[in-house]
């Protein structure tokens, strides 16, 4: 008497189990490390922040027919009808006062400037804002504001 086995088996061959773990191994590898370190996530994401309530200043400015001030501190920046930002813009989005505030290890460089009816910057200069990090492999970057149009660009 035969005994008869089934033809389907079923499992993982060896090699397939090997490749499965190595490819798991990489990725883990590449990712996981991303993830541990966040500092340089939220240095990008200060960078854009600051880069927003600058570029909604001078729309703001343009939008309301008045100027419309800039203040760049070490730790922050912020918009405001007043001179020194004593007013603040509301951004109608979140109802908070139009501002960004940097994480531990960025730094700015002080300015302050206003933006006029127009969005041209005042004093009629070019602005530049650079953000320098003490946060390993993170790159200074800089806010650039045109002389001419108030282009605000990277």
């Amino acid at each position: 008497m035969l005994l008869h086995r089934p033809s389907a088996t079923i499992g993982f061959t060896v090699v397939e189990v090997v490749v499965v773990l190595t490819i798991a191994g990489i990725v883990a590898l590449v990712a996981i490390p991303r993830f541990m370190g966040v500092s340089g996530f939220q240095s990008r994401g200060f960078y854009d922040s600051a880069k927003s309530v600058v570029r909604f200043a001078q729309k703001t400015a343009i939008a309301w027919r008045k100027d419309v001030f800039v203040c760049v501190t070490a730790t922050g920046v912020s918009a405001g009808t007043a001179a020194g930002c004593a007013t603040p813009i509301v951004n109608p989005a979140t109802g908070n006062a139009l501002s960004a505030t940097a994480p531990s290890g960025v730094t700015l460089t002080p300015a302050a400037f206003s933006f006029d009816s127009a969005g041209r910057p005042n004093p009629n200069a070019a602005v530049t804002i650079t953000l320098t990090s003490t946060i390993s492999d993170d790159p200074v970057r800089q806010i650039v504001v045109e002389r001419e149009t108030g282009y605000v660009h990277p």
